[in-house]
């Protein structure tokens, strides 16, 4: 978790929008995951990893798209499904 906050420091320094990014970690997709990308702005979190109960129920709170096991070109979508084409 500590990447994340450091990219968001980086983001906020450098004036960089968050709106149309993708946060990509190989972690598992927690609630503290989740809650630090959705307070980013960052509409998009996902995983090569699985994914929590909780953090899959923040997701949809929230409207974070949140997209697991991503191996290939195969991925689980457990929350925000409408942002993907």
């Amino acid at each position: 978790h500590n990447a994340v906050d450091k990219i968001a420091g980086w983001m906020l320094s450098e004036g960089v929008g968050a709106e149309d990014k993708v946060l990509y970690t190989t972690g598992r997709l927690t609630s503290e995951m989740v809650i630090k990308t959705a307070m980013m702005g960052i509409p998009v979190l996902a995983s090569r990893s699985g994914f929590t109960a909780w953090g899959v129920e923040i997701a949809q709170q929230v409207n974070l798209t949140l997209i697991g096991r991503m191996r290939g070109q195969r991925f689980t979508c457990l929350a925000g499904e409408g942002r993907l084409i």
